[in-house]
């Protein structure tokens, strides 16, 4: 693209001017402007030397008349130009800078603010050299108290950007005097503009330097009679902690702090809001050289912050509040903002006192403030709490199980709660689980209440219209194998997750139940209810008359190659969805099809010779037979990737190194035969790549088969006599449906099934 093109395109979008239309600027020349200025740096790379010598003088020529949107274009472009290093630093200084800092005084807000910020970033990319000769003397006439407010406004922020480019040395001789005066300066946004910036300069100053250049000024700001600057200083405390010495932080920011504190209280202004906010980033900064006696002032003084408002509390405190309740405001604006902010630093509180693995220092200390954030009236604040509960767990530890009874409260909460709480629900359990509040070795009444509060939740998501959140909290059940007793997840949760799959129609949730229930198979420890399991995911999906269920169980085999072992994919997956290439429905052959591969690289040879004949006569079946020409399409792709696939052969002698899928593959055979409690024949033979191998992979025996007398006690596995009454009544419940005739013919065991799924609905 050159600029005769430009030119010409430009010159074709001009259109004429009406008969009596008043004359002014052609819109087809508005759009060349833009198009030349968004073309800049495409030209530069192509043409340098042209596009400097005819185009940028004509760009810098009409940027004064320009409109607004072509300063936007230019102020991004100018940027890019620096930072994809298009020209050389000396030539942008010579050639862009100039024009970026005369258009910083446009008379246009927006044009000023966005060429300012172009140049806030500049000066990151340039040399210290060229800020020094070039910006600096900009930013030391642009603070002068002669110049207007907004001028002031743009000095403040150029020197807070400039200090990060200096030496300390540089910054006391140059910039510190004006920072000093603009600290004094009449007009409290520049007063409050300047002190957001002093955290910058005091990174560039020596710690020794910071107390006797920066502190005097900073404790006068957070003196200042306009709460704006207040604000402004409140921040600014936090940002410089790291920055000032331990002598300076002990004498003087701690009284400052409880200074402020006490004052924004009593006034219940905007900086209590702002105070509250940065609290736990205040109290994490300050805990090192804090005393015991001012650690709990600042415990005290967040538990006043978190209780304003309360209805409670309002009642204490306000003589006439039960008479009047309507005319003495409960929850003003600030009130509510205040316990939110206390809410989300609740995490940084529980760190702050110290009180991890101390149930009892928590529950003195902090677990009434807790309770009330959790309990709130305002839904936000409830659902911050949730959002931070797996953080306080983590923190608490082994002394998180005093906060089950939130959990609970929580899960029982509105949906707009549970949004919150949902994403990290298992990690929590996990964290209660650790901490002895239940396991999955014993009953007791908390996995009692635990149960059917997470039963509650996911029925009160199902009936949202969020099922982005449904499908989160049936991916968050696949977690309960870890903290509750198999027994009790089967009973309970299994019926739930078998009729999500049937009767949720968003496709994420049916995959999310789905990949739970494998999940659930996975580590359920009794092989009765393991066949149970898969036995009804092949009367209910794999046998289906719906051809959306029959595909629902071939993502779900994808998903189960992931989960299980080869071995036990290979016994109870690969025959099943292999026959499904010979479904009627080609989109169901086309999703199986596709599966061929990986199917083919987990079987190994002798052992596997069934599985492989089988594969390769679906294979010449489908070849022969297949009419769908997308199926036919991908078979022919299919089939090349099968060539290029050598198949597995036990190798006895030496071994290559074993690869992490190998022991990765390893990890789970040894992790499905210690749940199974089976003892394998796995003995002397291991994986690749370890010193004592003599074959090259595992030669695993199918479980033994159940005799006739073990088919006929089969329900009598379940478990019916417990101190605690363990059966939840689910709204959606479903798991009595019997199973198809053509399936009981097929499996010996699915009556069995049944009678055991109807025997449980009685209970």
């Amino acid at each position: 693209m050159s600029w005769t093109l430009l030119q010409k395109e430009g010159h074709e979008t001009q259109t004429p001017l009406e008969a009596g239309e008043a004359p002014c600027e052609p819109v087809g020349e508005e759009v060349q402007r833009l198009n030349v200025i968004h073309s800049l740096p495409f030209l530069l790379t192509a043409e340098e030397p042209q596009c400097m010598q005819r185009i940028l003088p004509k760009v810098q020529q009409g940027l004064p008349s320009a409109s607004a949107e072509f300063h936007l274009a230019a102020s991004s472009t100018f940027l890019t130009i620096l930072e994809k290093k298009l020209v050389h630093p000396r030539t942008f200084t010579q050639t862009f800078l100039q024009g970026i800092l005369s258009s910083i005084d446009s008379r246009d807000p927006v044009v000023a603010s966005a060429w300012l910020e172009t140049l806030l970033d500049v000066i990151d990319l340039l040399p210290a050299t060229v800020v020094k000769s070039d910006i600096l003397p900009v930013a030391i006439a642009k603070g002068q108290i002669a110049q207007p407010v907004s001028t002031r406004l743009t000095a403040c922020k150029l020197l807070g950007k400039i200090a990060t480019k200096f030496e300390p040395y540089m910054l006391k001789k140059e910039v510190l005097p004006l920072i000093h005066s603009l600290c004094q300066d009449v007009n409290y946004e520049v007063r409050a503009c300047i002190c957001s910036q002093l955290h910058y300069v005091a990174r560039s100053l020596d710690a020794e330097t910071v107390k006797p250049a920066l502190l005097p000024s900073l404790v006068e700001l957070a003196s200042d009679e306009e709460s704006h600057v207040r604000l402004e200083a409140v921040e600014t405390i936090v940002n410089m902690l790291p920055t000032l010495q331990a002598d300076s932080v002990k004498f003087t920011i701690v009284p400052l702090v409880k200074k402020m504190c006490e004052q924004s209280l009593r006034a219940e202004d905007s900086v209590m809001v702002k105070i509250s906010e940065q609290f736990g980033k205040l109290c994490l900064g300050l805990e090192k050289l804090l005393t015991p006696q001012e650690k709990a002032w600042m415990l005290r003084h967040y538990q006043k912050m978190a209780e304003l408002g309360l209805p409670q509390v309002m009642k204490t405190n306000v003589p006439d509040y039960a008479m009047m309740p309507d005319v003495v405001p409960a929850n003003t604006d600030n009130h509510i903002a205040c316990r939110h902010n206390c809410a989300y630093n609740f995490p940084a509180i529980t760190a702050f006192c110290g009180t991890a693995g101390k149930m009892d220092n928590f529950s003195q200390q902090l677990y009434s403030t807790f309770r009330d954030l959790a309990c709130d009236p305002y839904f936000m604040i409830r659902h911050t709490v949730a959002c931070g509960l797996y953080e306080i767990a983590g923190i608490l530890g082994s002394a998180s199980s005093v906060l089950k009874p939130e959990l609970i409260t929580l899960l029982k909460d509105d949906a707009e709660v549970l949004q919150g709480l949902v994403p990290h629900l298992g990690q929590t359990l996990l964290l209660l689980s650790k901490a002895g509040t239940f396991s999955p070795d014993f009953m007791d009444n908390t996995v009692l209440n635990i149960g059917r509060a997470l039963i509650k939740c996911e029925a009160e998501i199902s009936m949202t219209t969020n099922w982005r959140l449904h499908a989160e909290i049936l991916g968050q059940l696949e977690y309960l194998p870890h903290c509750m007793p198999s027994d009790f997840i089967y009973s309970h949760f299994i019926p739930i997750i078998f009729h999500r799959i049937h009767a949720a129609r968003p496709v994420p949730c049916r995959m999310a139940a789905a990949r739970t229930m494998l999940v659930f198979l996975r580590y359920n420890v009794k092989e009765t209810q393991k066949n149970a399991i898969r036995a009804r995911i092949d009367t209910d999906l794999r046998n289906n008359d719906s051809c959306y269920k029959r595909l629902l169980y071939v993502k779900m085999c994808a998903t189960a190659m992931d989960l299980f072992s080869k071995h036990y994919f290979k016994e109870y997956f690969f025959m099943p969805l292999i026959d499904l290439a010979d479904d009627q429905v080609p989109n169901i052959r086309l999703t199986v099809v596709m599966m061929f591969p990986k199917l083919k690289s987990m079987l190994c040879l002798p052992g596997d010779h069934k599985l492989l004949t089988s594969l390769e006569a679906h294979i010449r079946n489908l070849s022969i037979n297949e009419k769908d020409r997308d199926v036919k399409a991908q078979l022919n792709l299919t089939i090349e990737a099968l060539d290029a696939i050598e198949v597995q052969v036990e190798v006895i002698g030496s071994q290559p190194p074993a690869s992490k899928e190998d022991i990765e593959d390893q990890r789970k055979a040894d992790e499905e035969t210690k749940l199974s409690g089976i003892v394998s024949a796995l003995g002397k033979r291991k994986f690749v790549g370890q010193t004592d191998l003599k074959r090259r992979f595992i030669e695993f025996k199918s479980p033994p088969v159940p005799s006739v007398a073990e088919k006929k006690n089969y329900s009598s596995n379940i478990p019916t006599s417990s101190p605690i009454r363990t059966s939840l009544q689910h709204p959606t419940t479903f798991f009595g449906g019997v199973p198809h005739k053509s399936a009981m013919q097929r499996y010996a065991n699915t009556f069995i099934c049944s009678v055991r799924f109807l025997i449980l609905c009685e209970i």
